[in-house]
């Protein structure tokens, strides 16, 4: 079964227009032709050029009378004077019995009715109020003679009174479609605005309607565009401040690279290289190097449009090994670990390897340049009802010394959580400097996605 029509719908709204159309068209046919005819039925003018024209036939056929002898019982000549002059209907009695009737085919050989009977009585009294007598050669006889223009009239009212019933029908089914050509021309104009850059011009939304919908849509990708164009805006700003913090960071360790070479250099004149100036330079080139590999890092990440996870495993299969060698690079490095907050689960995560040795590298860099050696590095692992929380924090051990510069290996890390569907938090409490990172658990561990 089809489903029904929606009123709402442009197709409903189309056949309730028609059917709107179709009751008013009625009503100008009923009035206007049903009027038309009343009105002529009693108008005395029409009644007049109705009996004047009719009574120009009776004298016709008082003269074709005269000039062939004719008797009111001749009835194929009187039929065929008839048809030739063009009367819809011509009768002839006499003493309230028909002799003649146009419309009755069989007659005998005398002219009477075909079986008899067929009397006067039976004359329609508008027929009698046009009645006229004639001289037949058999005598006098009263004749009605009808020349159909009352019915060519009729005719031709009722055929202008549908076509202007048809038009008023017409025009409100068109009346009704200008209402959706306005809205359509209204939506060409918001739609232009926009297509030239004007994200703020809203699109009008009326009614609930294909058209509806289609401007919700239009609106939808508007405010779509709108927050695409805001959140490059976001990104080019915070592109650019990357790139001025990056230059900034790389102009520290540069400058005092040149400074020790310029050292080296008189040194070197000097005949009196000092090895502690080799050693200051090599440390910064090592600086260098490694803020360079994080530019790379990061710009590499950002690139990647879509991140394949590996399948869902045991989060002590995927975080066991990772966290087993975080604990043995720090204890080489001379920090002490203490790992007694780990709560295994049997839960599932997934992670891309490649960017879980990527963290790792980050962080143990990072407990690097500000962890406290003297104070233990706290490793936490919690699982809470939809993710799983990772915690690394130790003392900072020059406060002071610690500033804020790009911070590209902690938007790196955060970057990569991202896309394997997880998150970081970094943050510095007083003298702590710990972060966070939570992987969501899955749900379904028989398949694998992709971020």
């Amino acid at each position: 079964m089809a489903d029904k029509i929606r009123v709402d719908s442009l197709t409903g709204k189309m056949v309730t227009r028609l059917l709107r159309g179709l009751d008013v068209g009625l009503f100008v046919f009923v009035v206007l032709y049903f009027g038309s005819v009343n009105i002529l039925q009693y108008d005395t003018q029409w009644s007049f050029l109705l009996y004047h024209e009719e009574e120009k036939g009776l004298e016709a056929l008082q003269i074709y009378a005269d000039k062939n002898h004719l008797a009111a019982t001749d009835a194929a000549k009187i039929r065929k004077w008839a048809e030739e002059n063009g009367f819809a209907e011509l009768k002839i009695y006499r003493e309230d019995e028909i002799l003649f009737d146009s419309k009755v085919k069989d007659r005998d050989s005398r002219g009477t009715e075909e079986g008899s009977g067929v009397w006067a009585s039976g004359i329609s009294q508008y027929a009698r109020k046009y009645t006229e007598v004639v001289h037949f050669a058999d005598g006098d006889a009263f004749v009605y003679l009808y020349s159909g223009l009352a019915e060519k009239y009729f005719h031709l009212i009722f055929g202008i009174t549908v076509m202007l019933g048809f038009a008023a029908c017409l025009g409100v089914f068109i009346q009704g479609m200008q209402e959706d050509v306005r809205y359509i021309r209204c939506l060409q104009r918001e739609v232009a605005v926009i297509s030239r850059g004007n994200l703020e011009e809203k699109v009008t939304i009326q009614g609930e309607d294909e058209l509806a919908q289609l401007a919700r849509g239009l609106d939808s990708m508007r405010q779509e565009l709108k927050e695409h164009e805001q959140t490059e805006k976001e990104l080019r700003a915070a592109q650019e401040k990357l790139v001025v913090g990056m230059s900034h960071d790389l102009r520290t360790p540069l400058t005092g690279l040149l400074t020790y070479m310029e050292i080296l250099r008189k040194q070197e004149r000097e005949g009196n290289v000092s090895g502690e100036y080799i050693e200051k330079a090599y440390s910064r080139i090592l600086q260098i190097k490694s803020m360079s590999d994080r530019m790379f890092e990061f710009f590499f990440i950002d690139s990647q449009k879509e991140t394949e996870l590996e399948p869902p495993e045991d989060i002590r299969s995927v975080l066991g090994d990772y966290l087993s060698e975080l604990c043995a690079l720090l204890a080489d490095d001379g920090f002490s670990v203490n790992a007694d907050g780990l709560e295994w689960r049997n839960v599932s995560i997934q992670v891309n390897t490649d960017y879980m040795g990527r963290i790792l590298n980050n962080i143990i860099s990072n407990i690097e340049k500000y962890g406290d050696r003297e104070r233990a590095v706290q490793i936490e692992l919690t699982c809470g009802a939809d993710q799983v929380e990772v915690l690394i924090a130790n003392g900072r051990a020059m406060p002071d010394s610690y500033v804020a510069g790009t911070g590209i290996g902690v938007k790196n890390v955060s970057m990569m959580m991202e896309k394997m569907g997880g998150s970081a938090r970094v943050g510095i409490l007083e003298d702590t400097y710990w972060i966070e990172l939570r992987f969501p658990i899955c749900e379904d561990t028989t398949k694998s996605h992709r971020c």
